[in-house]
């Protein structure tokens, strides 16, 4: 387990979760007493869903044993944070994370949850809409209206607060130029394929 702890010390959660696996397949083998469903089971089902990987989560809750399913609340819990990113029912996303004293194990990793949650909602607004309503952006960020206006004023998004609007701020990706050996090649290569047509 302290490699589990460790992986989530450092942030670590494709680590965590590929580890989480290995040690899936060894429990499968040989049963440890030791192990508990919540020590294990939950912070794998976390890294899931950190790592954006919602299939694999489901599958994972699918191919639980319905013992261990049944025998622990907070790994019920979790799934039903999972269950409502599935159905994309962010504000219920945001209720559960916030309705439950998670334990220690737990808590980093959903408050690490929603906090990469609402920075993909974030990013993804800015990229779909040039205009849109406060009350929506509230929903999809989970956080009190004067919240959600102090962080994308922040972000440089403009508020019409007489029309109850947001205009985002579209992000701007800088594409790096790489000199490398290898892009040259294939310029060259590029080049001789030209003349040679």
């Amino acid at each position: 387990m302290d490699t589990i702890k460790a992986h989530i010390e450092s942030h670590e959660y494709a680590a965590l979760v590929n580890f989480c696996e290995d040690l899936e397949l060894q429990l499968a083998l040989t049963p440890n007493t030791n192990i508990t469903p919540e020590d294990f089971y939950g912070p794998f089902l976390l890294g899931y869903l950190l790592e954006q990987d919602l299939p694999s989560a489901r599958f994972l809750w699918k191919r639980l044993p319905d013992s261990i399913k049944s025998s622990s609340k907070e790994l019920r819990a979790i799934w039903d944070v999972g269950a409502a990113l599935w159905q994309r029912e962010y504000e219920n996303v945001y209720e559960l994370m916030g309705s439950k004293t998670w334990s220690p194990i737990i808590a980093p990793l959903m408050e690490q949850l929603a906090d990469n949650l609402r920075e993909r909602m974030l990013n993804l607004l800015s990229e779909a809409y040039s205009s849109i309503v406060i009350d929506d952006v509230v929903k999809y960020l989970g956080l009190p209206r004067e919240k959600v206006l102090t962080i994308v004023e922040e972000r440089g998004w403009e508020a019409d607060l007489s029309s109850n609007t947001l205009q985002p701020k579209k992000i701007v990706q800088e594409i790096q130029q790489s000199t490398s050996l290898a892009n040259f090649s294939q310029l060259t290569d590029l080049v001789i394929h030209l003349e040679k047509s």
